[in-house]
């Protein structure tokens, strides 16, 4: 099953479940909640399901035959993603998701609105739990095992945007640290956990040492993607604020080349710009700085490295070949993707 097939089945799922909870929480009488949690469905209409994709992947490629009652129950961690961009948005002060307003923009004024933000935020973080908590599909040894994924990958997701949100607050970063942050952040919340999730609903995982290799080498290829489409691409092409990063005095791979191996002139225009506002006017100037340093070239070759070690990881691993085959052409369309 292709992404596609998969987002088509699943996001009905999905919204029905939201409908239902706003259906449940109109009985409070409170009209300006459901006007957010309508704006909620908005939202969550416009995602990529990876995660979910990922771990309804690796649950057939091993052998799992429940389908419906999958994607099901995968609701919960597309509810928990949710969770983690309302908050994430209020962090970033981001005003767009998928060429969306963000929660906290929606009310005014921006005080009131982060508030309101938070409170959405705890409601999804609730309902994640809620759907996995109250699951009868499944025998509970298997609901167990995702359970105990599922703590790590909060703990790791929360320690990895500790890491980025307080490396904003530092001059300079090291490579170590950026890694250290696309590990948690990105790798194991989007790719080792969500596949590990699909496995421990079929059987006992006795070597995690794939889903680590394998989900490592597509976070850290999947989280350069995204911060050199920041760089790249303006706001029509990728539906997001363009130098968000460099505004939000985010350190990625690409800020770190430059402060490493940049001239002096092209370390200085840099952080004349890091952690200010960049008028349209100005960005070419820093793609001029990302082009000449070299940074974006560096940045190229990662994402094309670790897409091809997790090819190569895939093709050893022993599982069903229809599925591996999904996982294979999953791999293409990271390779293509734009957004």
């Amino acid at each position: 099953m292709q992404l596609k097939e998969f987002k088509d089945k699943f996001d009905p799922l999905l919204i029905e479940f939201i409908e239902k909870k706003i259906k449940l929480l109109q009985i409070y009488k409170s009209p300006d909640l459901t006007k957010c949690l309508s704006h909620l469905k908005k939202l969550l209409g416009s995602g990529k399901r990876i995660r979910p994709y990922l771990s309804f992947l690796s649950y057939k490629a091993y052998g799992g035959t429940k389908d419906k009652d999958m994607m099901k129950l995968l609701v919960f961690m597309e509810i928990f993603h949710a969770f983690c961009l309302v908050h994430d948005d209020i962090m970033d002060k981001a005003d767009k998701r998928h060429g969306i307003e963000t929660f906290h923009m929606l009310i005014k004024p921006p005080s009131l609105g982060n508030s309101i933000a938070i409170l959405i935020g705890d409601f999804l973080f609730s309902w994640a739990f809620e759907i996995l908590l109250t699951n009868k599909d499944f025998d509970q040894e298997k609901l167990e095992r995702t359970k105990e994924i599922f703590l790590k990958m909060i703990d790791e997701v929360i320690t990895g945007q500790f890491i980025d949100i307080n490396l904003t607050g530092k001059k300079t970063s090291t490579e170590e640290e950026i890694y250290q942050k696309m590990f948690l952040k990105t790798a194991s919340y989007s790719f080792i956990r969500p596949l590990m999730i699909g496995k421990a609903l079929v059987g006992e995982i006795k070597d995690e040492k794939f889903f680590q290799e394998f989900g490592k080498s597509l976070g850290f290829a999947f989280q350069i993607q995204d911060d050199l489409f920041d760089i790249i691409y303006d706001t029509d092409e990728i539906f997001k604020s363009s130098f968000n990063d460099v505004q939000q005095r985010q350190h990625t791979i690409f800020t770190n080349y430059i402060f490493e191996k940049g001239t002096n002139k092209q370390k200085t225009v840099l952080q004349t710009y890091f952690g200010k506002k960049i008028e349209d006017k100005d960005k070419n100037k820093l793609i001029k700085i990302f082009n000449d340093s070299k940074s974006l070239e560096y940045g190229k070759k990662l994402i094309k490295g670790n897409l091809e070690k997790a090819k190569k990881l895939l093709k050893e691993e022993s599982m069903i070949d229809t599925y591996k085959n999904n996982l294979l052409e999953f791999i293409d369309i990271l390779n293509q993707r734009k957004s």
